[in-house]
């Protein structure tokens, strides 16, 4: 595992590089966002950590042409609390965030946890597809409206997350900036309310503004994205009536993000095709590109971007069990079987009368398709 380190603060970066010498990692420093992309034309560098705040190219700066020129090296931030728009726009093209001064054991955490996810990427083209994604594509009727939410005299952050929980795409990506180390307080949140609150009204309007650049402009079947952000819309309401009230966050936004694997097939599949299509690699064997492209699951794609952006474990597995109705019957009926139940009622699909029946759901289940009428 090869690091790049890089703060103009030069005791800061030997300081981390004492507290990650122990892991026999190879730790590269760089005191200046140009000396930093030197070092990554000459090393196949895996993880970029970069300050935020430096002087000539800032951190936020790097870590955008780190995305669009080595889009499979793991980006992460490093900021403290008096740089807050440089932190969303740091944050914006990063996979990870840290504060300043950085707790050593939690870098060494999220770097074997990122570690152990680059070993099971099939090949250097999907990781490379995936790792390069910033924000999702998104459903224009959504996005603007919060737009002309934020223009008005006195913004509402509640209207703001009215809005917000119906996208699954903004809110992926609002939540994975929300839990932030500048924005975090002491934990995660599932609750896109309470994200909404914690980020304010300049930081989600910074954020969409990058969306606007990154998310909207490329042209995305809308007709497609309609159907995924109201069905999502959908399941996610139905499956969060059926939890207890201290399930209900978690297991709406899972629901909400169950079929977040098809818009990143969406953003992922014109990459793709221009590598299946290249002429300089006319005769090579490229089926597993088709494979990415036309067989790949699309929870398994889920599970890729959503473990980049911090997501717990808790959340990526509800979103692959639910497909897996097998799997529910050794599992206490939560988030999983919710979100199965909820997707299989919503889409008129046959439901396991036997898991129905394992979970003693009998009578709760004809309330829930009276409840989807």
């Amino acid at each position: 595992m090869k690091i790049l380190l890089v703060d103009d603060e030069e005791m800061i970066l030997r300081g981390l590089k004492r507290a990650l010498f122990a892991n026999k990692w190879s730790i590269f420093i760089a005191t200046s966002g140009q000396e930093a992309l030197q070092i990554l034309e000459s090393q196949a560098i895996d993880i970029v950590i970069s300050d935020i705040l430096m002087p000539k190219m800032n951190g936020a700066q790097l870590l955008e042409k780190v995305s669009k020129k080595y889009p499979s090296v793991i980006r992460a931030s490093l900021s403290g609390y008096s740089d807050g728009d440089l932190t969303i726009r740091g944050g914006f093209f990063s996979h990870l965030a840290f504060t300043k001064p950085c707790d050593p054991k939690t870098l060494e955490r999220e770097i074997n946890r990122i570690s152990m996810l680059l070993e099971v990427f099939p090949d250097n083209i999907i990781q490379n597809a995936i790792s390069s994604i910033n924000s999702l594509p998104t459903y224009p009727a959504n996005f603007y409206q919060m737009k002309r939410i934020l223009e008005c005299d006195q913004p509402s952050l509640d209207d703001l997350a009215d809005t917000l929980i119906q996208d699954p795409a903004l809110s992926a990506k609002i939540i994975q900036i929300s839990n932030n180390a500048m924005f975090h307080c002491g934990k995660d949140t599932v609750c896109l309310k309470e994200a909404v609150t914690r980020l304010g009204i300049q930081a989600i309007s910074n954020i969409l503004d990058m969306m606007e650049a990154h998310s909207i402009s490329n042209n995305s079947p809308s007709a497609q994205l309609q159907e995924l952000q109201a069905n999502s819309y959908k399941v996610a309401s139905l499956a969060a009536k059926m939890v207890p009230d201290d399930e209900k966050d978690f297991t709406y936004l899972a629901g909400l993000l169950h079929r977040i694997g098809e818009y990143v097939r969406l953003k992922i599949t014109p990459d793709l095709m221009r590598a299946l299509l290249d002429p300089k690699t006319k005769g090579r064997d490229k089926s597993h590109i088709e494979t990415h492209i036309f067989k790949t699951d699309s929870y398994q794609l889920a599970v890729y971007l959503l473990s980049y952006w911090g997501f717990p474990q808790k959340m990526l597995d509800a979103i692959s069990l639910q497909n897996t109705p097998q799997q529910l019957f050794d599992l206490p009926f939560g988030a999983a079987s919710a979100i199965y139940f909820a997707r299989s009622i919503i889409n008129n699909q046959p439901i396991d009368n036997q898991l129905v029946t394992h979970l003693g759901l009998e009578t709760k289940l004809e309330a829930w398709l009276q409840e989807a009428i």
